[in-house]
C-alpha cells in the first residue's frame, strides 16, 4: 500500500463513528423537535407530557417543574434525563445550562450516546401519537387524569417552549390532524394495520430527511 494511503486510512477509520454519531444526533434532534412543536397545542402539550412521564417513570408535575427551572422545551427534557440515565448527574447538566450552554451543545461536550437517545425518542413519539388517539376517542377524562397527576398544563409554559421553526409546527399540525381524524379506528390504543399504513404515508418516519424546499432550514442541533 503507498505511504500516502496508509496514512489517510486511520484518518479515515476516526471519522466513521464521528459521521455516525452526527447523524443519529440529527435524528434525534428532528423527532424532539417534533415533539416540542406538537407541544405548542394545548392537547399536543397533555400528550407530550404524559408521554415524557410514561417513558422516563417520573411524575409530570416533577417535569413540569424541572423545565422552569431551567427554562427547558420537552424535547431538550427527554435529552437531558437520558444524560442522567447514562450515569451524568443533573446539577452538572445544570450547571453547563446557566452558564448559556444549549443542551445540545452540553449533551456533545458530554459525549452522548446520540443512537440510544435517538432510539428513545422514537419510542417517545410512538407514545405521543397513542396518547393523542386515546384522547381523540374520549377513552378518559383528561380532567380525571390530570387530577390524578397533580398536573396543570396552564402552569406547564416556558420561552424555551417557542424555539421551533414555522414548518415544525406545521406538520405537527398535519400529524395532529391526522390522528383526530383517524381516532375512530383505534383498537386499544394503536391504529389498527391500515391507519398505521396511512399514517407512514402522511407522516413518513421522522427520522428520514426531509427533502422539500425550506424544511428544516433552522433546527440543526445548536
Amino acid at each position: 500500500m503507498h505511504r500516502s494511503a496508509r496514512n489517510v486510512l486511520p484518518l479515515i477509520l476516526c471519522l466513521i463513528p464521528l459521521l455516525a454519531a452526527a447523524d443519529d444526533q440529527q435524528k434525534a434532534h428532528k423527532i424532539l423537535n417534533k415533539l416540542t412543536a406538537m407541544a405548542t397545542d394545548p392537547a399536543g402539550k397533555r400528550a407530550v407530557s404524559q408521554a415524557v412521564s410514561q417513558q422516563l417513570s417520573i411524575t409530570r408535575d416533577e417535569l413540569a417543574q424541572r423545565r422552569h427551572d431551567l427554562n427547558l422545551n420537552y424535547g431538550d427534557l427527554f435529552v437531558v434525563y437520558q444524560l442522567t440515565r447514562s450515569g451524568m448527574l443533573m446539577d452538572n447538566l445544570a450547571d453547563k445550562i446557566k452558564t448559556g450552554k444549549t443542551v445540545w451543545q452540553a449533551a456533545t461536550e458530554l459525549r452522548a450516546d446520540w443512537k440510544r437517545i435517538a432510539s428513545e425518542a422514537k419510542k417517545l413519539s410512538s407514545k405521543v401519537d397513542n396518547n393523542l388517539l386515546a384522547h381523540f376517542s374520549g377513552k378518559k377524562s383528561e380532567a380525571e387524569r390530570e387530577l390524578a397527576d397533580g398536573y396543570d398544563p396552564f402552569r406547564d409554559t416556558v420561552k424555551a417552549d417557542n424555539n421551533v421553526t414555522q414548518q415544525e409546527i406545521e406538520d405537527a399540525q398535519k400529524s395532529y390532524a391526522f390522528l383526530r381524524d383517524h381516532a375512530g379506528s383505534v383498537s386499544g390504543s394503536n391504529l389498527d394495520a391500515v391507519s398505521e399504513r396511512a399514517v407512514r404515508t402522511v407522516r413518513p418516519d421522522p427520522t428520514k430527511t426531509d427533502t422539500r424546499v425550506g424544511a428544516g432550514e433552522s433546527s440543526s442541533p445548536r
